[in-house]
């Protein structure tokens, strides 16, 4: 797991940009998505998974945290499945 960016990692990169810029994420099967809000969730990782789906997966009873980055899409999902 030593691969993925930390938070310092990321915001070191980040300092490299002009601070109005969009950040942006890949989109479900294609364009791009924006990130509107963030979460502190719980993770555990699991390799095993198929690739299409993400090698991570919340879990309230893991001590490993993560920031979770909360696109576009993912606020227009949780409007519709709560509506």
């Amino acid at each position: 797991m030593n691969d993925f960016l930390t938070i310092e990692q990321l915001m070191q990169k980040l300092e490299n940009y002009p601070k109005d810029m969009l950040v942006l994420l890949d989109g479900y099967e294609g364009g791009l998505d924006a990130i509107l809000d963030t979460a502190s969730i719980n993770v555990e990782f699991d390799s095993s998974k198929p690739w299409y789906y993400g090698p991570f997966e919340e879990n309230v009873q893991s001590n490993k945290k993560a920031i979770k980055l909360i696109s576009t899409r993912a606020k227009l999902w949780l409007k519709h499945s709560i509506s």
